[in-house]
């Protein structure tokens, strides 16, 4: 008797957790089930900005939209960033909501594509995280000129959608070799311009994608004799003095030397012209040159594509060291990427 009410007392205990979690189960479902979520996304960030909004709004009548949260907004937006958003939902009282996979979740609006998603609070909050599409600049672009009038820099306004350009040289109808790339907003063309005759360049942008732009046009110069002449000695350059104004370059009496006005250092010739757009090697240290021929300093990518740090104060290009933000250069200068300190 006593194995008997042993076993029966234990077929009993069974029947009585049956019960409960039957119970807790029907509990659960009491609420109804949301299998399926529809958004629609729009979006203010641009290339260029710092922060910017994103809003959401849900298209269900069981749930909406309690937060919004751009999770990798952490300074200016670039051409190439992919926006990462988390968007919080909260289901009705009388609902909850069931796992959802990509093929539950329908985004509209704004372009964006599903990346994951979690439950919280017995499933009554869904998070879900999208990336929208890839920020891209302007593509146009302002100011396409010559330097001036005797020199044959190709110059053009900087872009936000462009990572580089590509620029070609034309005389008359014919073009002048092929396009070259550059990362730079100029292009010097004096080894190109070998003739007299009327000359102009197309440029167009090229973003992260490697999507190109549409072509946009100089005006024309004509380069006679003489400015041919002075092309071939790399006597076309023009400085900015104290007063503000632009002279053209000291004459072929003085020695190579540094020389600094009030806008900054360049270096001039024994002939009286001076480097621009691109490397020279002074006294065994290499220094960069802007479109008119000043010193450049800090960080600069090269036409190679490799990132150097030319000294803030002294100009040359520094090697196997740490750059003063923390970076580190090799033996030849360049950034080793993901070294830092």
């Amino acid at each position: 008797m006593k194995l008997w009410k042993k076993g029966l007392a234990g077929v009993i205990g069974a029947a009585l957790l049956a019960t409960l979690a039957a119970g807790t189960a029907l509990a659960a479902e009491s609420r109804t089930k949301i299998t399926s979520v529809s958004i629609t996304i729009d979006s203010d960030i641009s290339v260029g900005d710092s922060g910017g909004s994103v809003t959401a709004s849900a298209n269900g009548s069981n749930y909406d939209v309690t937060d919004v949260d751009i999770v990798n907004d952490d300074g200016e937006w670039v051409d190439g960033d992919v926006p990462r958003v988390e968007i919080t939902l909260e289901a009705d009282g009388d609902y909850y909501f069931t796992s959802m996979s990509k093929a539950k979740v329908t985004l509209k609006g704004d372009k964006a594509t599903y990346v994951s998603s979690r439950r919280e609070d017995s499933s009554s909050t869904l998070i879900i995280t999208v990336k929208l599409d890839d920020l891209e600049g302007t593509m146009e672009i302002d100011d396409v000129t010559w330097q001036n009038e005797n020199s044959p820099i190709a110059t053009w306004e900087t872009t936000s959608g462009a990572v580089s350009y590509q620029v070609r040289l034309y005389r008359g109808s014919s073009s002048v070799g092929s396009a070259v790339s550059t990362s730079n907003e100029y292009y010097n063309f004096a080894s190109s311009i070998t003739r007299e005759g009327e000359y102009y360049f197309k440029v167009r942008a090229v973003n992260s994608n490697s999507k190109k732009g549409d072509w946009y046009e100089s005006d024309y110069i004509y380069v006679d004799d003489e400015m041919l002449a002075n092309i071939k000695a790399g006597n076309y350059n023009s400085i900015s003095n104290s007063t503000g104004s632009t002279t053209n370059a000291p004459g072929n009496s003085q020695q190579a030397s540094w020389i600094k006005d009030s806008v900054g250092w360049w270096y001039r010739y024994a002939n009286g012209g001076y480097p621009t757009n691109g490397w020279l090697q002074i006294n065994n240290q290499w220094y960069c040159f802007d479109s008119v021929g000043y010193m450049r300093t800090g960080w600069i990518q090269a036409g190679d594509g490799n990132y150097y740090y030319c000294d803030l104060t002294n100009g040359n290009m520094v090697t196997n060291t740490w750059t003063p933000d923390g970076y580190y250069v090799n033996e030849s200068g360049v950034w080793v990427k993901g070294k830092t300190r």
